[in-house]
């Protein structure tokens, strides 16, 4: 008889017991194309896991060293202006899994249009280098398709040197009046030689000479958050080598198709690739753009 008594009072705690109040919130709140997007759940219990979907790419969430449970993903420069689905699933240790959805808003951007002159053998290489052209993707490939690594860098990015934008995200290029590409970066000015800098923490996983890039280095921060740069000069790190934040890692250059020397900063999240600018100027400690 206690025993049957017993067994009811624990079936009507677990009746009783109030849900979950979880939140999920969206740095900054209504992204743009091509922007940086910080995934932020609270009410997250340990013992929990978290994981999610945004604009149909993979969130892979951490703690933060404030304890925060984030994930670090991007807009597509080619997502329409409107809603994009964010779906977030935190599965505790027993019992059924809670899953909120929340619709984001993405606002439009204007992209600029640039027309440059160049090397008439950068718009249409010769055969000669097909074959090395197809290496050089199929390496950017194998490099984007790795298994994720752990989260390397801690808190905010640095600039990888501080000079005059002369180039934004995005912008529409006409080279020669023929070949008409996107840019996928920033290009930041310089002279040859000027210093540039690891933007966070990780691993070297690519230094090469490459056709269009010239002299690159690419990082991996870890969750598939990378940094490229091109047209250096010099390359001061090797493959495999770890970085901390603001190292010196090779020099402004002019190497690859470029129309005079500076630094062009990439990057990458889960293959997509975003404006750097909103990665440099997200305050990780806070929750916003910095000043």
């Amino acid at each position: 008889m206690i025993i049957m008594v017993l067994k009811l009072l624990l079936l009507l705690l677990a009746t009783d017991r109030p849900a979950r109040d979880l939140a999920v919130k969206l740095f900054p709140p209504r992204p743009a194309q091509g922007q940086l997007v910080v995934v932020q759940v609270e009410g997250a219990e340990p013992g929990d896991r978290v994981s999610g979907i945004f604009a149909g790419r993979k969130l892979r969430f951490f703690i933060d060293e404030r304890v925060r449970v984030r994930a670090v993903s991007a807009v597509s420069w080619k997502q329409k202006p409107g809603d994009a689905s964010l779906v977030v699933t935190v599965q505790p240790p027993k019992g059924d899994p809670i899953i909120q959805g929340v619709a984001v808003l993405v606002l439009g951007r204007r992209f600029e249009e640039q027309k440059l002159s160049v090397d008439p053998k950068y718009v249409r290489p010769p055969k000669s280098v097909r074959a090395r052209l197809k290496r050089e993707r199929a390496a950017m490939r194998r490099i984007w398709r790795a298994q994720p690594s752990e989260r390397q860098w801690r808190g905010s990015f640095v600039w990888p040197r501080k000079d005059e934008i002369c180039s934004t995200f995005g912008a529409r290029r006409m080279f020669n009046h023929k070949l008409e590409s996107r840019h996928f970066g920033v290009d930041i000015d310089g002279k040859t030689g000027d210093p540039v800098r690891a933007v966070g923490a990780g691993r070297v996983v690519m230094v090469a000479d490459r056709y269009y890039a010239g002299g690159t280095v690419v990082i991996d921060h870890g969750l598939r958050l990378f940094s490229l740069y091109f047209h250096l000069s010099e390359l001061l790190v090797k493959t495999g080598d770890p970085v901390e934040k603001g190292r010196l890692i090779g020099k402004v250059g002019k190497s690859g198709r470029v129309t005079g020397p500076h630094l062009h900063l990439g990057t990458r999240i889960e293959g997509l690739s975003f404006d750097p600018l909103s990665l440099l100027e997200f305050d990780f400690e806070g929750g916003a753009a910095r000043p």
